[in-house]
């Protein structure tokens, strides 16, 4: 495991930021404020506003979330917050938003960074996870939507920027203080508090600084019904489990700021930002596997089966992600040259390994029973052995314990400079990225014979949400845990200490000109990026022999950006350009790694270093109105001409490198060649009275294409792509009152390609795994009792709406996950 970066230099990171990412501003030009009254525009209309006046200034196509004048945002977290903008669709997990797509485009083919600092991701891949970011540590959040030169190529989706108030805004002490409490609909537990104070002050007339921390947690309970992969012919011939999630999520911010400017006009500034997020989590498992079809009930809505495994499954887990990042940076003059360069480390860490997993099955060959499915979501059981969920006839299975640990780390340099000359502004730069990703996963599997869970105290859940299924006895999960200390009176059955680890260096350079031409009506911006990556990857095979791959390539990212000035309110924007995104670090790693469950099955996962990386050719086209106040519309347009795309694909039987896989092997291959078309509708208006709304809906229709060796074509929609993304606001904000409720919507879309055979040919949409349309409705509003005092309650989904996965149709569960309503009341102090 590779720690050496990171720990040389968290000394250094934690002297310099003794707290979180947060707020400070509202001053603006400080001689214009000393020869008038200054007026701060706050509450949920002012954030729009703000966000409108940044899309309206900046040279590319963005989308904003902003704060008020005193740095409050009408949502609590970066996901909840972006879920209000144009083309942006949000994954949840556990009710939560956790992943971001752009335009439809999945999180890992975007680029997430935090004061021009890339972020990396704490899980094996490189989506950034958002749930634990608050907006407590942000003034703006932006979505770029296309990209310059200037910019990172590493994005066909776009861009996210989390931007941070520069101290140096500050003209007064700041200090604030926000107190809550989040209560979640089905738990047992009353309330679960939540903190943030922020203070900045400047220490001089040239320096000031802002320090941040905030303290939140959660309390979960879920129910869900999942089944594996394998409906034949229409019937359920696999698995059927339930599930019952209690959790508690805590999560920690610290961030920290500071500005000077020197005499000579130099500004220096430092910055950083840490993040925490603990997990503990107790999961029961009900299941009921190795059905098989004797015959057919309620009209194909149920069957009959001759046999029934049941297994009794219960993990314990205590689980750590943490996510930071370090800026350090000067912007001067040289002569007639505008000069900027900066130096930033982030880094990530997922910890998971402190956990335990113990399972009781009873295998009954001789009754059997009837399942049926009239509603897909709530599958039921009628069991013809009645002790098939006694204790007594549940033998200890298994016990497990795993240590999965991944590590991410980067290290940048850039430098850029810039000259206004008489063909233009022209800027250029080059920027170095050195990032490892290094992940070790072990597990070992330990067996009890004799034991049954009548040897444990047990029990069910109690109010379980769905009607008609019995759920069986667990243990509990401190029972489980404490298991990890009765090891040596039980067997070990198998130890895997390196099959999933790896280790990925990742190198990149660029080097990149443009140019801006101010004209009468319209501004052009024109240029070229080239990026040059090299990786290394290091892994073991299925025998623990050391295996390793290696691949280095180029691109080439040419740009024309040109914003044209129809008239005072009216501008027409168009862009070509090119972006790429990186294969996942786990997609690549030369790994195989394979599980041996009970009965001969066969399962795991491959990697293919072969990999490509997407490339995208990118145009745009936007037509946009910015009225009086908060007014604003604007359709836009556009096409990716994609190659390359990733796909991951679910063989039920496949040998690969050897082995014999019969259970299901995942790995990952290239389309051929995909598109994506986009139209993007979007438009606010408020009144006098102090209503307003404000909504946005994006359209896109998609393909990608996979061609065989015998010149058969596949096509399929393109992955983790919803053909529509809608959201709509509706509020109210004069005197006290700011009240919101807004709405948020996205259509259908992939989760990955399944394959009953060996062939990846044979795909088709009804052993695919889709994820159904979403809609989910939130409540904010707040009532500023004084000048100081403002109080606030938030519903979240209040429609009370489920996650639904199905395979192919409708009526094929895959998986159904229920959360319930969340709800906060808090309140907020400015000094």
């Amino acid at each position: 495991m590779k720690h050496t970066n990171r720990w040389a230099l968290a000394p250094m990171v934690m002297a310099i930021y003794s707290a979180n990412l947060a707020y400070a501003q509202d001053a603006q030009d400080s001689d214009a404020a000393a020869s008038m009254e200054e007026v701060l525009v706050v509450g949920t209309r002012a954030t729009l506003k703000n966000a409108v006046d940044q899309q309206r200034d900046a040279q590319n196509i963005i989308s904003v979330v902003d704060s008020d004048a005193l740095g409050n945002f009408p949502d609590s977290t970066a996901a909840d917050a972006m879920r209000r903008l144009s083309g942006i669709a949000v994954e949840n997990d556990q009710g939560e938003g956790r992943y971001v797509t752009i335009r439809g485009l999945s999180s890992d083919l975007n680029s997430v960074a935090v004061n021009g600092a890339s972020m990396v991701a704490p899980e094996n891949g490189r989506s950034v996870i958002m749930d634990g970011i608050p907006t407590e540590l942000m003034d703006s959040i932006s979505v770029s939507k296309t990209l310059t030169p200037e910019m990172d190529a590493d994005s066909i989706g776009g861009r996210v920027d989390f931007n941070t108030k520069k101290p140096t805004d500050l003209k007064d002490t700041l200090l604030k203080v926000k107190l809550s409490t989040k209560m979640a609909e089905y738990t047992d537990y009353s309330s679960a508090p939540n903190a943030s104070l922020t203070y900045g002050d400047r220490l001089s007339d040239s320096t000031a600084h802002i320090v941040s921390f905030t303290y939140s947690s959660k309390k979960i309970e879920s129910f869900n019904n999942e089944t594996g992969f394998g409906w034949e012919d229409g019937f359920m011939n696999d698995d059927w489990e339930m599930r019952w999630y209690e959790l508690e999520r805590e999560r920690y911010g610290l961030s920290y700021d500071i500005n000077t400017i020197l005499d000579s006009g130099t500004v220096l500034f430092a910055n950083a930002m840490y993040n925490k997020y603990d997990e503990t989590e107790t999961r029961f498992k009900d299941e009921y596997g190795k059905l098989g079809f004797v015959s057919s009930l309620d009209n194909g809505k149920g069957m009959v089966t001759d046999r029934i495994r049941h297994d009794a499954e219960t993990r314990q887990r205590y689980e750590t992600r943490e996510i930071g990042a370090v800026n350090f940076g000067l912007e001067t003059n040289l002569n007639d040259w505008a000069i900027d360069a900066k130096v930033s480390y982030s880094w990530a860490q997922e910890d998971d390994s402190d956990n335990a997993d113990v399972t009781f099955r009873n295998d009954d060959k001789t009754f059997g029973g009837e399942i049926y499915w009239s509603n897909p979501k709530r599958p039921y059981l009628v069991a013809y052995d009645p002790t098939l969920r006694d204790p007594a006839n549940l033998e200890f299975d298994a016990f497990e314990m795993w240590a999965n640990i991944s590590d991410d780390e980067e290290l940048s340099f850039e430098f850029n400079a810039e000259n206004e000359t008489s063909i233009g502004v022209v800027k250029a730069g080059f920027k170095t990225r050195s990032r490892t990703k290094d992940v070790n996963d072990y597990i070992i599997g330990y067996t009890w014979d004799g034991a049954t869970m009548a040897d444990w105290d047990s029990g069910t859940v109690n109010d379980w949400f769905f009607a008609n299924q019995v759920f069986g006895n667990h243990v509990s999960g401190a029972t489980a845990y404490a298991m990890r200390n009765q090891v040596a009176q039980m067997d070990v059955d198998f130890e895997d200490a390196i099959s999933r680890d790896f280790t990925t260096d990742e190198n990149i350079n660029a080097v990149y000109v443009q140019d801006t031409i101010e004209l009468e009506n319209a501004v052009l911006i024109a240029g070229v990026r080239y990026e040059r990556t090299k990786t290394d990857s290091k892994a073991y095979d299925q025998d623990g022999n050391r295996t390793s791959s290696d691949k280095s390539y180029g691109f080439l990212s040419p740009s024309v950006t040109v914003k044209y000035f129809i008239n005072d309110q009216v501008q027409l924007r168009a862009a070509i350009w090119r972006g790429l995104s990186r294969p996942g670090f786990t997609q690549t790693a030369p790994i195989t790694s394979v599980n041996y469950g009970t009965a001969g099955d066969v399962s795991g996962s491959v990697g293919n270093p072969d990999l490509k990386p997407y490339e995208a050719t990118n145009f745009d086209l936007s037509l946009e109105y910015y009225g009086e106040d908060m007014t604003y519309a604007a359709i836009g347009i556009f096409r990716k001409d994609i190659k390359n795309a990733i796909y991951p694909t679910v063989q039920k039987v496949a040998t690969i490198n050897g082995i014999a896989f019969n259970d299901g092997v995942e790995t990952w291959i290239n389309s051929g060649d995909s598109y994506i078309n986009g139209l993007e509708l979007n438009g606010q208006y408020g009144w006098d009275n102090g209503f307003y709304v404000a909504a946005n809906v994006t359209f896109t229709e998609s393909e990608s294409e996979f061609k065989f060796e015998d010149n058969s074509v596949f096509k399929t929609p393109f992955r983790k792509l919803a053909e529509k993304a809608a959201n709509i606001s509706v509020g109210y904000d004069k005197g006290p009152w700011d009240v919101r409720l807004a709405g948020n919507y996205r259509s259908e879309y992939i989760d990955w390609l399944a394959d009953e055979d060996g062939d990846i040919g044979n795909v088709s949409k009804n052993n695919t795994r889709w994820v159904a349309p979403f809609m989910q409705f939130d409540l904010v509003a707040k009532y500023k009792v004084n000048e100081n005092l403002t109080a606030r309650f938030e519903a979240a989904n209040l429609n009370n709406r489920p996650e639904y996965y199905y395979w192919g149709n409708k009526g094929q569960l895959s998986q159904y996950d229920i959360y319930g309503k969340n709800y906060t009341i808090g309140v907020e102090y400015t000094f």
